[in-house]
C-alpha cells in the first residue's frame, strides 16, 4: 500500500465537508475547504523558505488557528513536524537544533527570538502583526496553492462508519503535546467536526466558551475536570457534553461528581502520552479511533490510541 500523509486526514475531510465550520478561534470561523486552501497556502511558503522533503520544521504556536495552518501546511509540504510546546519546555532547544526552520507565532515572538538564537535556525513569524518586528512573515512568502480543487481519496476512511460530523469539540489542551494533537487535531478532523480553540485555560473560560459554541465533546486531564467542576458551581446552566475523555484516570470521587454534575460519560483515552518525538512526514497516521454507539451515553464508547489497522 502506497504510504499517505498524515496531511490526507485534512484534505479527506476538505473534500467531504467543505463548507463545515473545522475551527473555532474567537471570531474567526475557519472551514474545512478554507483551512485546507490555507495550509497548502503555508506550505508553498515553507517550500519558498527553503523547506523540501524530509526535513523538518520546528512551531511554536498557542491554542490558534494558525497552529493547524502551519502544521497541516508543513506536513502537505512534506515536511516533519516538530511542535514545541508553549511555554517553552527543556527539549525545545533539541527540537529546534534538529529542524531546518523554526515558525514562531506573533504571541511568542520574544520566546522564538531566543530560541532560534540558541539553536541557530532561520526564525519566520506567523499571525497577527504587532508591528515590525524585522522577521520574515510566513504570510509573504505564500503563493496560490498548485491543483485548484483537486479532490483527495483517502482509503483509510470509511464516510459510512464515521461519526456525523455534527460535534462540537472544545480543544484545550496544548496542540503542541502529542496526546492534543491526537485527540484534538486528527480526531476532531477525520470525523468532519468543528474544534473549538482555547489558548489560556481556565474553568470559567471553558464553561463559557462551551455554552456559546455548544460543544459536545470534551478532552482534558484530571486538573481540568476539577477546574470545570468548581467553576459549575452555582451555574444554572451548564453545557450539554455528549461524552468526554480523559487523559488518565480520574480519581473515583472526582469522576462520579464530574459525571453527577454534567450528566456525561467520561472514558479514559488509552496508551498516549505527550512526547517530544517527532511525527513522521509519511505513512498513516494514528488517529484516535472512536468507537461508539448512537445511544447517548453508551458506556461502550471509548477512544483508543495505536498503531492504525
Amino acid at each position: 500500500m502506497t504510504a499517505l500523509s498524515p496531511a490526507t486526514v485534512l484534505a479527506g475531510s476538505a473534500d467531504r465537508h467543505a463548507d463545515t465550520v473545522a475551527v473555532v478561534d474567537g471570531r474567526a470561523r475557519v472551514t474545512y475547504a478554507e483551512l485546507w486552501l490555507e495550509a497548502r497556502c503555508y506550505g508553498a511558503g515553507l517550500r519558498a523558505a527553503g523547506v523540501r522533503d524530509g526535513d523538518a520544521v520546528a512551531l511554536l504556536a498557542p491554542n490558534v488557528v494558525d497552529f493547524p495552518r502551519v502544521y497541516y501546511g508543513a506536513l502537505a509540504a512534506g515536511a516533519v513536524v516538530l511542535p514545541v510546546g508553549v511555554p517553552v519546555g527543556p527539549h525545545a532547544d533539541h527540537l529546534a537544533r534538529e529542524a531546518r526552520l523554526l515558525v514562531c507565532h506573533t504571541s511568542q515572538l520574544a520566546a522564538g527570538r531566543r530560541l532560534s538564537a540558541r539553536a541557530g535556525v532561520p526564525l519566520l513569524t506567523v499571525g497577527p502583526t504587532r508591528g515590525l518586528s524585522g522577521v520574515p512573515r510566513l504570510e509573504d512568502l505564500c503563493d496560490t496553492p498548485p491543483g485548484g480543487a483537486a479532490t483527495f481519496a483517502d482509503p483509510d476512511v470509511d464516510p459510512a462508519g464515521e461519526p456525523d460530523g455534527t460535534d462540537v469539540v472544545l480543544g484545550c489542551l496544548p496542540l503542541g503535546g502529542r496526546f492534543g494533537r491526537a485527540v484534538a487535531l486528527t480526531g476532531t478532523f477525520r470525523a468532519g467536526a468543528t474544534l473549538v480553540l482555547l489558548s489560556r485555560f481556565t474553568g470559567p473560560a471553558a464553561l463559557d466558551l462551551m455554552l456559546r459554541e455548544e460543544v459536545t465533546v470534551f478532552h482534558g486531564t484530571s486538573a481540568m475536570y476539577a477546574a470545570l467542576l468548581d467553576a459549575a458551581r452555582g451555574r444554572r446552566v451548564l453545557p450539554r457534553l455528549r461524552h468526554c475523555v480523559s487523559r488518565a484516570p480520574l480519581p473515583p470521587s472526582l469522576r462520579q461528581r464530574f459525571t453527577s454534575t454534567f450528566d456525561t460519560v467520561v472514558h479514559v483515552a488509552e496508551g498516549e502520552r505527550d512526547s517530544p518525538v517527532p511525527e513522521p512526514s509519511a505513512g498513516r497516521p494514528r488517529p484516535a479511533r472512536r468507537l461508539r454507539s448512537r445511544r447517548f451515553g453508551c458506556h461502550g464508547e471509548r477512544y483508543r490510541y495505536g498503531p492504525a489497522s
